[in-house]
């Protein structure tokens, strides 16, 4: 047992919220004063501020993430510490498991052995705490679809609420709720696979993802992968969101290219992260407005939806961006491309 009570809250608290703020200087420094406004406009958005205001266990987990990319540029024995520090991450609350797909870089033995060692661990932790973990499910964070919990269901389940008590008799509500919220999904799923698809056969970004120094492309793995888990594996309360700060600096290096097209692309995906970074605050600043005695109840519901639709849209281009991140990180590691040449019909021995 750790000897901690609610009475040590407020120490911790100011400690773990220190070593936050001084993990930050591990991060790649900006090059640029627009890339310092828009990493300074990030550290201190809502998500950040909300997370630290809780000294939120998340915190904790963002520093375990951040040292487990830090680690992952040293030698053998540190990766592994790392690797394993990302797992004791992933017990403590399962979305971090995500960090682990950095261990796809490794060498095929490796990456066997690790695989073997970690799904172990994984087994034992089972065993010991099923009982545990089956309890603890239902206390998943869920809630309504237009508060700051972000998912990829907010989107297609509230209007297909909001389509099928419209639409429809009483008693067929429910099916035209599911078809709706069901076709709605597969459409924004099929357009942010499109979005991957496309940008993903761009040979520039290609380039300029492989430009990007290591420690930047570890973080902008290890960020993409922990955001866009926890975007399709259900909702998140919002200062989950502060893993967009690993982010960040590998698309700001991206945004230096020659390239004008992947300049904006990934200049522009920054902008919208910082705006969804702080859409808690515009979120209850524009409600207050809207609420405000006077003001036309029809233009009020309009102006809403439309800002909550927006933002909803800005968190699948952004997830679509980070997705086709994941698919380069992939396409190029050793693990797919052994897989490839053993599909081919070649004999690759294993390193």
């Amino acid at each position: 047992m750790i000897p901690l009570g609610v009475r040590d809250t407020p120490i911790v608290g100011w400690l773990l919220d220190l070593l936050f703020l001084l993990s930050l200087s591990l991060l790649p420094a900006p090059r640029r004063p627009s890339e310092l406004i828009l990493i300074l406009a990030a550290s201190l958005s809502t998500m950040v501020v909300f997370a630290l205001e809780r000294a939120n266990p998340d915190v904790l987990l963002f520093l375990m993430a951040l040292m487990t990319g830090v680690l992952a540029e040293c030698r053998l024995f540190l990766r592994i510490l790392g690797y394993f520090l990302a797992l004791l991450a992933a017990l403590l609350k399962y979305y971090p498991i995500m960090i682990l797909v950095i261990a796809f870089r490794e060498t095929i033995s490796i990456f066997v052995a690790l695989s073997l060692l970690i799904l172990g661990c994984l087994a034992v932790f089972w065993a010991e705490y099923h009982v545990d973990i089956a309890r603890g499910l239902p206390s998943i964070a869920q809630g309504p679809y237009n508060t700051d919990l972000f998912a990829a269901k907010n989107l297609p389940s509230l209007l297909g609420e909001a389509t099928g008590s419209a639409t429809a008799p009483l008693t067929w509500a429910p099916l035209v709720q599911r078809i709706v919220t069901g076709g709605l999904y597969a459409t924004l799923l099929g357009f942010s696979l499109a979005v991957c698809r496309r940008l993903s056969g761009n040979d520039q970004l290609r380039r300029a993802l492989a430009s990007l120094k290591r420690p930047e492309r570890v973080f902008l793995v290890i960020g993409s992968a922990v955001i866009a888990g926890c975007f399709f594996a259900g909702q998140s309360i919002g200062y989950r969101g502060v893993y967009f700060l690993l982010v960040m600096p590998g698309l700001l290096a991206i945004s230096r290219t020659s390239g004008a097209h992947i300049r904006k692309l990934s200049l522009g995906t920054s902008v919208v992260i910082v705006a969804l970074m702080w859409g808690e605050c515009f979120r209850l600043a524009l409600y207050r407005v809207l609420e405000h005695p006077g003001f036309p109840e029809a233009l009020a519901g309009q102006l809403g939806l439309l800002f909550w639709v927006c933002r909803e849209l800005g968190w699948w281009w952004t997830v679509s961006v980070m997705l086709t991140v994941l698919v380069d990180f992939f396409r190029v590691s050793p693990v797919a491309l052994w897989l490839s040449s053993r599909f081919r019909g070649g004999v690759v021995a294993i390193p």
